[in-house]
């Protein structure tokens, strides 16, 4: 008897854990594949409150009760009622509470999202938005991690410099409006370079294009993952930092340290 309880209460434990670790994959997945995650009540079945979006057997109308996670431009959607394309309308229930993952299908007077999937409304909402911010932190770090790896130098170093540089390549409607950072090195994380100073190539241009390329300036420090462009016209060899991330302020110099392989 006493051996039974102990396989009943190991058997009990392990299905538990396997549950649990199941339910942390699943918000792993659905949380990497949206952008716009909330706590919802379905408040209309087969309807839409969009104009352009027609309404369906696979179309909801939902109340916002709770944002989880979502781009600043949508910040403002708690108590407003969204169009949500479902994933699995047989499923959905009118008044039913979940959490809706999704993605964002039309902007205007009212949203429209499509689901890529839901989970159950937990209690405890404040744990499921800090696991939630968990998984988005790990996916920053990843994309960082990937773009550290794609680099070909890595340094930590202080705009001594920034100047002009003639025009190049012809005339262009997203033209980058080139300069080049002379960028004094205090340490190198990745790869080797001789010198003391190195010529970063950046736009100046805040054209779409170009809008989020980092713009350095003299004086400024930081961390700069640098990769060879051989486009645009710009010298053979030319080191850039195009990317938002191609640039860390110094107080990231130890999380890029870490991460470089």
């Amino acid at each position: 008897m006493k051996y039974r309880l102990m396989f009943t209460l190991v058997f009990a434990l392990g299905s538990a854990l396997t549950t649990c670790l199941a339910q942390t994959e699943t918000l792993d997945a659905l949380t990497r594949s949206s952008h716009i995650i909330f706590v919802g009540r379905v408040m209309k079945l087969r309807a839409a409150n969009v104009e352009t979006l027609s309404a369906g057997q696979n179309t909801a109308i939902v109340r916002v009760e709770e944002l989880l996670d979502a781009p600043a431009g949508v910040a403002g959607l708690k108590g407003q009622e969204v169009t949500v394309q479902l994933l699995r309308p047989e499923g959905v229930k009118a008044e039913q509470q979940a959490v809706f993952f999704t993605n964002g299908v039309l902007f205007g007077q009212h949203l429209a999202v499509k689901e890529v999937g839901e989970l159950a409304a937990p209690a405890d909402r404040a744990q499921l938005k800090a696991q939630i911010a968990a998984v988005r932190a790990r996916m920053a770090e990843e994309t960082l991690q990937a773009r550290i790896a794609n680099s070909v130098l890595v340094i930590v170093g202080k705009v001594l410099s920034v100047k002009e540089i003639e025009r190049i390549g012809g005339i262009s409607e997203h033209q980058a409006d080139w300069a080049v950072a002379v960028v004094q090195i205090e340490a190198i994380e990745k790869g080797s370079f001789d010198g003391r100073t190195v010529n970063v190539y950046f736009p100046q241009s805040t054209d779409e294009r170009w809008l989020l390329s980092p713009k350095f300036r003299v004086g400024e420090q930081g961390v700069w993952l640098l990769h060879r462009e051989g486009n645009f016209g710009l010298p053979e060899g030319a080191l850039t930092a195009l990317n938002p991330l191609d640039f860390q302020p110094m107080a990231e110099r130890e999380k890029v340290r870490l991460l470089v392989k």
